[in-house]
């Protein structure tokens, strides 16, 4: 299996951008929508895809 790149990154660096972007949409964002038209929502399920990516792909070099 190959390190997810592009993406698919787990970077330090995505992982710093989501937070800011995730804190900005909470203070300047739209208001509360509907979970499939939400930023935040979206953001979320994009971020736990790829966590579980980089996850499974750290399980995978240890074995």
């Amino acid at each position: 299996m190959d390190k997810p790149r592009g993406k698919d990154s787990f970077s330090l660096l995505y992982r710093t951008g989501f937070r800011i972007n995730y804190a900005l949409l909470h203070v300047m964002g739209p208001p509360a929508l509907t979970p499939e038209t939400d930023p935040r929502q979206r953001m979320k399920r994009e971020y736990g895809r790829r966590r579980e990516l980089h996850r499974s792909w750290k399980a995978h070099q240890r074995a």
